[in-house]
């Protein structure tokens, strides 16, 4: 009986062990790797998909500090992030991206970030599942979405080497 209790207690240590080491540090990104199985993302975008808010048209879920996953199913603010670039993988879905340009009606929103009305110009890319789109920094980008549509993407926020 004392046998079993130790083991057990020595499994549930590891396990702890093995779950707090695949968790997101809350400051940054892990310092070991992290591995979602498509059955795990299928998971989250289908828990994101009820939550979508009525007033910005998606719902997110934290990834890493770096990476988020998006679900959107109506256009975007305009968006301009003064320190990050974007990496967005277009995993389900389908939509298109306006990117650069002027953006109209912007102010601050959150430290580095400004948000806005619309975009004057820049070039719109129509986006489909499978697609990728790199955004530079302190580059005006927008999200559109028809409506009766969604999409699903993988934003990666990326500190730009010089």
């Amino acid at each position: 009986m004392k046998l079993q209790r130790i083991v057990c207690g020595v499994f549930l240590v590891l396990c702890g062990v093995v779950t707090f080491a695949q968790a997101p540090a809350a400051a940054g990104d892990p310092k070991t790797p992290v591995f979602w199985s498509a059955a795990q993302m299928k998971q989250i975008d289908a828990n994101l998909a009820p939550r979508v808010s009525s007033q910005t048209n998606m719902a997110g879920a934290r990834l890493l500090a770096s990476a988020s996953e998006i679900y959107r199913n109506g256009p975007s603010q305009s968006e301009i992030h003064e320190k990050d670039a974007d990496f967005i993988f277009v995993r389900e879905g389908e939509g298109a991206i306006v990117v650069g340009g002027k953006m109209i009606g912007g102010k601050p929103e959150r430290p580095d970030e400004i948000r806005g009305d619309s975009i004057e110009g820049g070039t719109r890319y129509p986006v489909a599942a499978g697609d990728t789109l790199y955004i530079p920094v302190n580059t005006p980008h927008q999200f559109f979405v028809e409506k009766g549509k969604h999409w699903v993407i993988t934003i990666v926020k990326i500190t730009p080497k010089p």
